[in-house]
This record gives C-alpha cells, structure tokens and sequence, in this order.
C-alpha cells in the first residue's frame, strides 16, 4: 500500500498555508517589537533629565588689613573663578534614580 501522491493544487495549497502562517508570525513579532521599543523608550525619555547646578565660591583671607609696618604694600584678596557642575540623572527600568 503505497500512500497516494500529491495533486500539484494540493501541494500549492499547503505551501500558501505555510506562507500564510510565516508571514503572520514575521509581521506580529514585528509590530510586537517595534511596539516594546517605542514604550520602552518613552519611559526613558520621561524619566530622564539633566540638572545644571552652579556653584560660586570666593575665598577671603581673614585678619589682613592692609600695609602693617612696610611702605606701598597692600594685600590683596585671592577670589576664584565661579564652577559649574553638571548632574545627570536617570531612572532605570526598575525604577530607581541614579544621578551622575
């Protein structure tokens, strides 16, 4: 007993089948992709921020009154130049905040 062959209208119709159920499965794990990507990268962008501190710090030598005893001496008051310092922060997906 010898199985009987395959019409050339039968093996095309299961071919389409198998097309059909691949190109379904290749355009739903795409959309479902494209779909994980774009809300994980909402959440990034929402959560995530950069904050500009500046800071200004002067220093002033205490006690130093001018000349003492010395003739055309002054003294002078040392300042530095003001920082600016940059935080980064961001949430991570499990939710904490981390800065930088």
């Amino acid at each position: 007993m010898t199985p009987t062959p395959r019409t050339p209208q039968q093996r095309d119709r299961r071919f389409a089948r198998v097309r059909l159920v691949s190109r379904s499965i290749f355009l739903g794990s795409t959309a479902f992709s494209v779909a994980t990507v774009g809300y994980l990268a909402s959440i990034t962008h929402l959560h995530s921020k950069v904050v500009v501190t500046p800071t200004t710090t002067t220093t002033t030598p205490t006690g130093v009154s001018g000349a003492t005893g010395a003739t055309g001496s002054t003294a002078t008051t040392p300042t530095t130049a003001p920082t600016t310092t940059t935080t980064t922060c961001y949430t991570t997906p499990s939710g904490n905040t981390l800065c930088n």
